[in-house]
């Protein structure tokens, strides 16, 4: 009987140990931290700390996609009966199949095609949304590049990444780099580079479109809440608008160049962050939607109020929506809005119905544009179409007449301050208006 002696397996090169080994001893150095000790680092230790774990995880996630990459390519599932790679995978990181089958995705196409981004993300230079953002957009390349203009498109993006491609030496996180990649092949031909920006920029706005939603929900105590997704170009159009919207400023100028300090606006002692700013700048955005060719909004409604409360400002109107608003809030409103004002007596009676006499007409619009191109207040930039009419020498609530007299335009945000019982509205001696903080 003869004895057949199994070929040994190459030994390692010098310096290069089992993966298996590498993790432990990975895993037992990370566990030898003292989470105490780093109270005593200073700042710049402890940002090269946060800077060489990001490194450390990429390399980490470079590995693991490797090793996924080398289960799939075994064929690892069928031996355990599982449906897939991607089941075997989350079996094993108790994570959901979905994020274990884009992941090996990924790891697929490094090991077969993009060798320079793999190179980075082993070598910890590239996070792992960087490495979707270029594997993505190079598989998105047109038909008609070859595998060489390719490669150069993905070593120009990689460099981008990194910091290495830029004047700056500074990385472009996932979002900037997300924009480079769609003229990434600028510098190779700029008619494929069209080509492949159209391509990218095509399919992000079906996806976008496709992904499009609005949930809002009744709180039940006076408020709303939701969330939303849109498409990348309303949402820049929202943001251009909210940003115009956030003014006045606490800092500004009036016409004649003069520093002005507007006490109403928000960020002082009873001051809001740019979230409440923005917040109230879509309040402002939604009641200015039109109502003729939208066939009415839900600000253009009936609104019921008793007569002490109109004048006073004190108390709770109904809409006929079925929700109820504050009396000064009613009392802002009807200066401008599509508001109709139902005022009661005490005995629940129609004293008054309708909006004739409480708003300016558009002949009075324009006449007041002639005296004021944006909000009265000064330093205030708001463009005179956005600005509501505000009854200002005696209100519309004790019998003020709608005439261009007692017409100023204010803008949304300072036209609640002439309402806000904190604040006084004066006449300066230069013919400027401005607010008054009353004690």
């Amino acid at each position: 009987m003869s004895v057949a002696v199994l070929p040994q397996p190459p030994a390692p090169p010098c310096g290069v140990r089992d993966v298996g080994e590498v993790v432990a001893d990975a895993a037992a150095c990370l566990a030898q931290a003292d989470p105490v000790a780093v109270e005593s680092l200073v700042d710049e230790a402890l940002g090269e700390a946060v800077a060489g774990l990001a490194r450390l995880e990429s390399q980490a996630a470079a590995l693991r996609w490797t090793l996924s990459a080398e289960a799939h390519r075994r064929q690892v599932a069928e031996q355990t009966a599982e449906t897939g790679t991607d089941a075997w995978l989350a079996r094993w990181t108790a994570s959901t199949r979905e994020q274990m089958a884009g992941g090996l995705r990924i790891a697929q196409l490094l090991e077969e095609k993009y060798n320079a981004t793999r190179a980075a993300f082993a070598a910890g230079q590239l996070r792992m949304d960087q490495v979707r953002v270029i594997v993505n957009a190079a598989e998105q390349a047109p038909a008609e590049a070859t595998a060489a203009q390719v490669t150069e498109a993905e070593e120009w993006l990689v460099a981008r990444a990194t910091g290495a491609g830029t004047r700056s030496g500074r990385a472009l996180d996932a979002k900037r780099l997300r924009r480079a990649a769609r003229r990434m092949f600028a510098s190779i031909d700029r008619e494929l580079a069209d080509r492949h920006e159209a391509i990218l920029l095509c399919r992000e706005t079906r996806t976008a479109e496709a992904e499009t939603f609005l949930a809002l929900h009744d709180n039940g105590d006076g408020s709303y809440s939701g969330r939303f997704r849109i498409p990348e170009l309303h949402g820049h159009l929202l943001s251009q608008a909210l940003d115009r919207l956030t003014a006045p400023r606490r800092l500004s100028r009036d016409k004649a160049g003069r520093p002005v300090v507007d006490v109403a606006a928000p960020g002082g002692d009873w001051g809001s962050n740019i979230y409440d700013t923005w917040g109230a700048a879509l309040c402002e955005l939604i009641e200015h939607l039109p109502t003729r060719e939208l066939g009415g909004t839900a600000c253009e409604v009936i609104v019921t109020l008793q007569l002490d409360a109109l004048l006073t400002g004190l108390g709770v109107a109904g809409l006929d929506t079925g929700i109820a608003i504050t009396a000064g809030e009613a009392r802002r409103m009807a200066c401008g809005a599509g508001l109709i004002p139902a005022v009661l007596d005490g005995q629940s009676k129609p004293l008054d119905l309708g909006r004739s006499r409480r708003l300016h007409s558009r002949a009075q619009r324009r006449a007041l544009s002639l005296l004021h191109e944006s909000c009265a207040v000064a330093g205030c930039r708001r463009p005179f179409a956005w600005c509501e009419i505000h009854h200002q020498r005696l209100s519309w609530s004790r019998g003020g007449p709608t005439d261009l007299d007692n017409g100023l335009p204010l803008c949304g945000h300072h036209h609640r301050r002439a309402h806000d019982t904190r604040f006084d509205l004066r006449r300066r001696p230069d013919g400027e208006w401005a607010f008054h903080r009353r004690t």
